[in-house]
């Protein structure tokens, strides 16, 4: 067992190896990504491209200018001359005419380099993607190298440090992926008083635009600061990419996301802080219940906002559900094994009305030892949330169930009272309806309101003096106080499990489709029932028609299928025409989502998800957005899940119906050495025969008697139509094995081939005795007479071959139903029990001594059934009485009526 484990243990090294050979072998794959980085406009990095465009197609280099933003600068536009220019594409965009990049033409022209201006550029409306870098990164897909520029402002990361710096807000900004796995990064610097001296020149921009950028953004202060962090960030780009290329493991940190819009600043903070300790950044959502606070609309744009944010900055989304994000947080952060999480300071008021603990001192309470670091928001205005449970909230519709459970403890309380027992039993009644009634209620509203009023009930109908809200007693505060505080905290209490069990309902259920989901897919065999079942789970998932297609894994689309909603057959018809035909196979082209909520085709009608394995993509799932509005994040990461399940089984039924081709393409080549083995050793034999016996006639000339000549004759012709035999066979063989049996079928009379076939095999059986068995009948069958003379001429001959000399072989023919039976029986030793079942099988020559002197190939009985079971018929073999064997086989019978039918 050690010496096993020893075996399957994988070096460290040749693992490491494995990786890096892998990771070569998918960048041969993509284009290359070169960024002109500057810290301001007019540092040189269009200039800069331009010049290195130059050098490349000095260099050989297919070099093509697809976007170059017009500067009207006279030194940047004189290096355009002699590069090859895509034109731009005109864009109707409110009424005026904008230049794009046109992203299909440069595809088409496929060069090796095309340089891309102003990477952070947002696309007018109508262009395929939303941002220009989402432009490049499909060329480098498309495995064609980029040439662009940026500036330090538009880094997603940095976005809030150069807005405080600049007080200038700056909306174009580029993910920090984009940056930090690009090839190559030239940081274009030049001192700031430099800058400043060619915007007073105006070779940056016109005399007035120049004195107002003097006087907001082009600040000595404000570039000296953004030239510092441009120095810094392309520093920490390389060492980034250096601790990444020793595959080390660093420290995941846990980003708290909700609706505020304070989560932007702690977004990016948390994504810089993923990137200095080199670990993973996970976003975590908290859903609450159906019984919780609805997100209004304005909210949930924030929070799917925030989401798309963190997604964009790397973030793995993951949703939980409950009401408390505190202890959902405590409780996910100890299994996911994470020691950070960064909050959002709109985010940590204290929970009752801006007082008591703060939501940062009780996620380390609850989790110890657990880093809990806040974001502050600047631009936030101080306010003090008044409830942060959203449960703790105001609601009319719980205030009027409290005034009913109040209605109906009193009513039943009259009753009551009257009896000797009324006393003690009133504060338990009224107990009782606040728990009946809390079942109906969503918020603590109910409970205050239950305990309070039943109270002042109890006090004003059930105490003495009655009617009134006096209290003679010692013991009437403490029943009131009693009763105010049971009644508020069991109602709590109620109300909460009514909420938990919500959660839980829904938990279940999500839970159960992904469960329900593996195990139909453990049965699916085919790619189109893994289709379907995704679309029925979705469905049942999302309440929404869904569209699914099949694609080959090298970006073509199969078959489209639309799976409408139960009873609302034709409604999604929208989903079938070409244009969102056109976005799927986009989807499947670059296994990247586009449609409605994303920033790629968004005019679409459905969002289109990949349904990917390991490194292709096996089909597209379109679901309708339009009508349906855009989809939960929750929802959102299961529908991910399902997809991914899915593409991982459509994977392993390709892969094994690859293993099958395979397999059949292996045997194929096994048959064919097989057959040509056969063939060289059985042609040897009487092509040697018949050299031989020329060779003898040859040089013997007269001097071989007559009968002595006639024998060698009589040996060349037997040995020449063997061959002849063996080749029809192997021609027959290689037809059947392609599937081009041609049939040609008529109508014929059974005993006119049963005669043909005899007058063929009686001219080399003289040893034997042939002979039809006819009972005088007509029988007419349907078949193609030359293959099927072919196949009793093989039959014949293997009953000559395998039986002694002066034994008879009989054919005969029977009607049975609408079947005929045609035997052809020999009397010679028979065929073994076990043999029986393999002498149809291609190359099988069994164990019985042959009666000739020739070894056979075993094609012949194998042709046999290729032929007969064309025809629609069957073949066999049983025993002859008392001895012998008889090769039987069927062929579709007709009458005279469908004969006449079948020559018209």
């Amino acid at each position: 067992m050690v010496v096993e484990c020893e075996k399957m243990r994988q070096n460290p090294d040749d693992l490491l190896r494995r990786i890096k050979m892998d990771e070569a072998s998918a960048d041969e794959t993509q284009g290359r990504l070169k960024i002109f980085f500057g810290y301001a406009a007019g540092v040189g990095k269009t200039y800069a491209m331009l010049d290195a465009a130059h050098d490349a197609l000095a260099q050989g280099f297919d070099v093509v200018v697809g976007y170059v933003e017009p500067h009207q600068r006279p030194a940047t536009s004189a290096l355009l001359e002699g590069l090859e220019s895509i034109p731009s594409a005109m864009v109707q965009h409110k009424g005026i005419v904008l230049r794009e990049f046109d992203l299909d033409a440069a595809l088409e022209r496929r060069p090796q380099i095309v340089l891309v201006d102003e990477l952070a550029h947002t696309n007018a409306d109508g262009c395929r993607h939303k941002k220009r870098y989402q432009d490049v990164e499909e060329l480098l897909r498309a495995g064609i190298n980029v040439y662009t520029t940026m500036n330090v402002q538009h880094l997603e990361s940095l976005n809030d440090k150069v807005a405080a710096i600049t007080q200038v807000p700056v909306h174009e900004r580029v993910p920090d992926r984009v940056f930090d796995r690009a090839a190559s990064v030239e940081l274009i610097d030049i001192e700031p008083e430099e800058l400043i001296e060619r915007l007073n020149a105006g070779k940056i921009y016109k005399t007035d635009q120049a004195r107002r950028a003097l006087s907001h953004f082009f600040t000595k202060k404000n570039l000296a600061a953004l030239r510092e962090i441009a120095l810094r960030r392309t520093a920490d780009r390389l060492n980034r990419n250096s601790y990444a290329s020793g595959l080390g493991a660093g420290e995941d940190v846990l980003l708290y996301v909700s609706e505020r819009p304070g989560d932007v600043r702690a977004i990016r903070a948390a994504a810089n802080m993923a990137q200095t300790y080199h670990g993973n950044l996970v976003a975590l959502v908290v859903e609450s219940s159906a019984g919780g606070r609805a997100l209004g609309a304005e909210e949930e744009r924030a929070l799917r906002s925030n989401v798309a944010l963190a997604e964009e900055l790397g973030a793995h989304v993951v949703t939980v559900q409950g009401d408390d994000p505190a202890v959902q947080i405590a409780q996910y952060v100890p299994a996911a094994g994470i020691d950070r999480v960064v909050l959002g300071s709109s985010g940590n008021e204290g929970r009752y009305f801006g007082f008591g603990e703060t939501m940062a001192k009780r996620l380390m309470r609850l989790a110890s030892g657990l880093c809990v670091s806040v974001v502050p928001d600047a631009s936030a205005a101080h306010r003090v949330t008044a409830v942060q449970s959203p449960i703790l909230r105001f609601s009319l519709r719980d205030v009027w169930i409290a005034l009913a459970a109040t209605v109906v403890s009193c009513l039943v309380g009259f009753g009551a009272f009257q009896t000797e027992f009324g006393s003690p039993v009133v504060p338990m009644l009224f107990l009782l309806s606040i728990v009946i009634f809390a079942r109906f209620a969503d918020t603590v509203t109910y409970s205050l309101a239950a305990a309070l009023v039943g109270m002042f009930a109890y006090n004003f109908f059930f105490t003495y003096p009655r009617f009134t809200l006096m209290a003679n007693g010692l013991s009437y505060p403490l029943v009131f106080a009693c009763l105010a505080m049971g009644g508020f905290a069991i109602s709590l209490l109620t109300v909460r499990m009514k909420t938990q069990s919500v959660q839980a309902v829904r938990r279940v259920y999500r839970t159960e489709v992904l469960i329900d989901t593996s195990r139909r897919l453990r049965r699916a065999t085919t790619v189109n029932e893994c289709l379907a079942i995704a679309a029925n789970q979705v469905i049942k998932l999302l309440n929404r028609p869904v569209a699914m297609y099949d694609a080959d894994g090298q970006a073509r689309l199969g078959e489209l299928a639309v799976f409408d909603l139960p009873g609302t057959e034709g409604e999604s018809s929208g989903m079938a025409d070409e244009r969102e035909r056109a976005v799927a196979a986009w989807v499947a082209a670059n296994d990247e989502r586009a449609g409605a909520t994303t920033s790629t085709l968004m005019d679409s009608k459905c969002l289109y998800l990949p349904i990917h394995g390991k490194d292709r993509v096996h089909g597209v799932a379109g679901i309708l957005i339009a009508d349906e509005g855009e989809i939960g994040s929750f929802e959102k990461n299961l529908l991910v899940a399902i997809l991914e399940e899915v593409g991982q089984t459509m994977e392993r039924i390709r892969l094994f119906q690859e293993a099958q081709e395979m397999k059949v393409k292996a045997e194929t080549e096994s048959l064919r050495s097989k057959l040509l083995r056969s063939v060289s050793h059985d042609l040897r034999t009487p092509l040697t025969s018949i050299s031989g016996n020329a060779e003898v006639l040859m040089e013997g000339g007269d001097r071989i008697d007559f009968s002595r000549r006639l024998a060698l004759y009589r040996d060349i012709r037997e040995d020449s139509l063997w061959l002849v035999d063996l080749v029809e066979n192997l021609l027959a063989v290689t037809r059947a094995e392609e599937g081009r049996l041609d049939l040609n079928i008529q109508a014929e009379v059974v005993s006119d081939v049963m005669e043909e076939a005899v007058r063929h095999c009686e001219r080399h059986a003289d040893a034997h005795a042939i002979r039809i068995d006819s009972e005088g009948e007509l029988l007419l069958a349907s078949m193609d007479a030359r293959l099927i003379v072919q196949v009793l001429v093989n039959l014949i001959n293997n009953a000559v071959n395998y039986t002694p000399a002066e034994s008879t072989v009989v054919l005969s023919a029977h009607k049975h139903g609408s079947w005929i039976r045609i035997d052809v029986a020999d009397n010679g030793l028979g065929i073994v029990d076990e043999e029986k079942s393999y002498v149809f099988d291609m190359f099988y020559n069994g164990s019985h001594e042959r009666g000739d002197h020739r070894r056979g190939m075993g094609l012949g009985l194998a042709l046999c059934k290729s032929i007969v079971e064309a025809h629609g018929g069957r073949i066999g073999v049983r025993d002859a009485c008392p001895h012998g064997c008889i090769f039987w086989f069927t062929l579709p019978a007709l009458d005279m009526t469908s004969t006449l039918g079948l020559k018209r």
